[in-house]
Order: structure tokens, then sequence, then C-alpha cells
């Protein structure tokens, strides 16, 4: 069965991250902050698979809710 791992998470009112929390180093936490300015203002629900990382964006009444999961095999 896999396993997933908690990368990083965030939370945003607009554009504008609130608070984000990881364990690790790496340029996603530059390339989540990106895919924010381009998500839409509207309610909406995204999810992303790339590479083994899944990525989950929530868009809910002007806030952003995004973690980035890694999947691996156990």
């Amino acid at each position: 069965m896999g396993q997933q791992s908690l990368i990083y998470a965030f939370v945003a009112r607009g554009t504008v991250v609130l608070a984000d929390f990881t364990e690790f180093s790496g340029n996603f936490t530059t390339i989540a902050s990106q895919c924010l300015h381009k998500l839409p203002a509207s309610n909406n629900r995204f999810t992303y698979n790339c590479d083994g990382h899944t990525f989950n964006y929530l868009v809910d009444n002007g806030f952003s809710y995004y973690n980035l999961l890694l999947f691996t095999i156990s």
C-alpha cells in the first residue's frame, strides 16, 4: 500500500500567504506561490499529479489552501 508525506502547505487570502509549513528545502515554495497568482478567484478545487507528487489547491471564499504531497509505494 502507498504512503503520502506532507512536503509543503499554505493558507492564503487572495495572493498573500498567511501561513505556511515545510520541513524540506526546495523550489516548491516559489512554484506554489507562482501558481497561487494564476488561480481563479472563484471557488474551486484542483489536483495535479506529477512525478509522484500530488499538488492540491482549494479556493473557497477568497481563501486558498494548498498542500504538496509525496506519494511513495511501500
